[in-house]
């Protein structure tokens, strides 16, 4: 059995407003805007039509082109004209984005509120900044070109462009942190290969261009700009239009899974695999409490060991980053796992960490709970599996 609680969420936390949609705002392809799905990330294309599958305690919320978003909360499994059938009544009325109501699919249109709208928008205008410092599938407007951000690769602090059919190679430098226009006498066109060369010019990397035609008629927000971002496969732009919306309107949230389901048992001895998934960057800390009732940190692996997990990137424990093998235990009973999230490193904070998968005595336990209880101004989320062993 899993369960999740919110333990506190951020003051000032964006509500969704609930609202209904016509079929014709169904009939469309979907931007993942936050999931804490395996399997599913920001900036994801889903398919019009395509079966979507979030299992029971995750979510995933996905924004159309027309700026309304769908929040999906598990488990379902399912194409999107399913969805379009569901009988709930939405209303007009607030919601909590099925965070504490039975709700499991949340429509909210952008347009509703500004504060929902200003950060993609406003994320929109910077769309077209990029670090040539990093190699990867950059769009540019049709007959228009890149503004060039100083690279955080301090080594670039001059690059040399070439390629786009120029034989010489372009150089650009950055004196302060303003951006450098695009060469003017470096031609881009679409699947154009600009090759990105050091002061001393040797070759580093290669920037690959797509151009975007002229928005439709209506499709000139940034909703519409995220989506065809990230259908041209140009991902980093469309991660940075898309994680300002994210982050000021997805409160943090974690999904915790046993590899056997949320009713299945274990017999004494048998291995046992997790998986964790954030829908933010994170710091992230697991506790064990086996059948005897002791209470073991999990993960990190000691105060060393850093707690951080990026978004949408699934954390399997045992796995590369928690080694230790998980097996179930030697005598009947339950044992349990809960993970809390947070949004900064709480690891001062936590005592116990430094002895990773070793019983914390009951004075140490008495202080973690006051620890937790206690946090203030702190974004904290918890999510907890029980794991039967007969």
């Amino acid at each position: 059995m899993t369960q999740r609680s919110a333990v506190r969420l951020c003051a000032g936390t964006v509500l969704a407003v609930g609202i209904t949609l016509s079929p014709i705002a169904w009939a469309a392809e979907a931007v993942v805007v936050a999931s804490t799905a395996p399997g599913y990330a920001l900036g994801q294309i889903v398919a019009d039509g395509a079966s979507v599958t979030v299992p029971e305690g995750a979510g995933v919320m996905l924004l159309f082109a027309s700026g309304r978003t769908l929040r999906i909360k598990g488990p379902y499994a399912g194409p999107f004209d399913s969805l379009r059938n569901s009988t709930q009544d939405m209303g007009a009325r607030p919601s909590l984005g099925g965070l504490v109501s039975s709700e499991r699919f949340v429509q909210t249109d952008l347009g509703a509120a500004r504060t929902f709208g200003s950060p993609l928008n406003k994320a929109a205008e910077r769309a077209f900044a990029i670090d040539p410092g990093v190699a990867g599938t950059y769009c540019v407007p049709a007959g228009g070109k890149p503004v060039l951000t100083r690279p955080r690769d301090g080594a670039l602090s001059t690059v040399a462009l070439s390629g786009g059919g120029r034989e010489a190679p372009a150089t650009v430098t950055w004196t302060g942190d303003a951006p450098a226009p695009w060469p003017t006498d470096l031609p881009l066109a679409d699947g154009a290969e600009i090759r990105v060369g050091g002061p001393d010019g040797a070759p580093h990397h290669t920037l690959r261009f797509r151009t975007l035609d002229p928005p439709p008629s209506g499709g000139a927000n940034g909703a519409a700009l995220a989506l065809r971002l990230a259908g041209a496969g140009c991902a980093r732009q469309a991660a940075a239009l898309l994680t300002p919306l994210r982050d000021a309107v997805v409160p943090l949230d974690v999904y915790l899974a046993a590899d056997r389901g949320p009713q299945a048992s274990y017999r004494p001895g048998d291995p046992i695999r997790l998986v964790l998934q954030a829908n933010r960057d994170a710091h992230v800390y697991c506790y064990l409490r086996n059948t005897r009732g002791q209470l073991i940190p999990l993960f990190p692996a000691g105060s060393g060991a850093s707690a951080a997990v990026a978004a949408d990137t699934p954390l399997a424990m045992p796995g590369e980053r928690m080694t230790l093998p998980l097996q179930a235990g030697e005598s009947a009973g339950d044992m349990e796992v809960r993970c809390v999230a947070a949004d900064h490193d709480l690891g001062g904070d936590l005592p116990g960490r430094a002895d990773a998968f070793r019983p914390m005595n009951a004075d140490t336990v008495a202080q973690l709970d006051r620890a937790l209880n206690g946090m203030r101004d702190t974004e904290v989320v918890m999510a907890q599996v029980i794991l039967r062993v007969r």
